[in-house]
C-alpha cells in the first residue's frame, strides 16, 4: 500500500515539474505592441514619470524632444524594466506644446526590438481672462 502511495505521488510530482517548465508567457497586448503610460508630475520641468504597461522590457534610450525642437537623450543600458514600474525620464525647462518622447529598448517576452512614440500635448498656462 505504501509504495503504491510512493509511486503515485512520484508520479504527480514528475508530472507537474515537467510541464510547468514549458510555459510560455505571451504579451498581454494580443499584437505584441508594448505600451506606456505618462505623466508630469509638475510643470516646472519637463521631466516625466513613464510606466510600461504592458510587460517588462530592456530599456535601451529614451529620446525626449520639446515642442521648441530641442531634445535629450536618457541612456538606459539595456536596464530591465519590470512592468508597471515607474521611472523618469527628461528634465528641461517646461514650454507649451506637444513634446515626443521615444521609448527604444526590447521586449523581455519576445526579445523583439521595439521603438515606441508617445506625444504629449503640455499645457502650462491658459490666456484666456475669467
Amino acid at each position: 500500500m505504501n509504495k503504491t502511495r510512493i509511486s503515485i505521488f512520484f508520479l504527480v510530482v514528475l508530472f507537474m515539474t515537467t510541464t510547468s517548465c514549458r510555459k510560455v508567457l505571451e504579451p498581454v497586448n494580443s499584437e505584441g505592441e508594448i505600451t506606456f503610460f505618462l505623466r508630469l508630475p509638475s510643470l516646472t520641468l519637463g521631466r516625466f514619470e513613464a510606466q510600461c504597461v504592458t510587460e517588462d522590457i530592456f530599456l535601451d534610450q529614451v529620446r525626449v524632444q520639446s515642442p521648441s525642437g530641442s531634445y535629450i537623450i536618457d541612456e538606459f543600458d539595456h536596464q530591465r524594466i519590470v512592468k508597471n514600474e515607474i521611472f523618469t525620464v527628461g528634465n528641461q525647462e517646461a514650454e507649451d506644446g506637444l513634446w515626443l518622447i521615444t521609448f527604444m529598448g526590447t521586449s523581455a517576452i519576445t526579445n523583439k526590438d521595439f521603438q515606441k512614440t508617445i506625444p504629449y500635448e503640455m499645457v502650462i498656462g491658459s490666456t484666456e481672462d475669467l
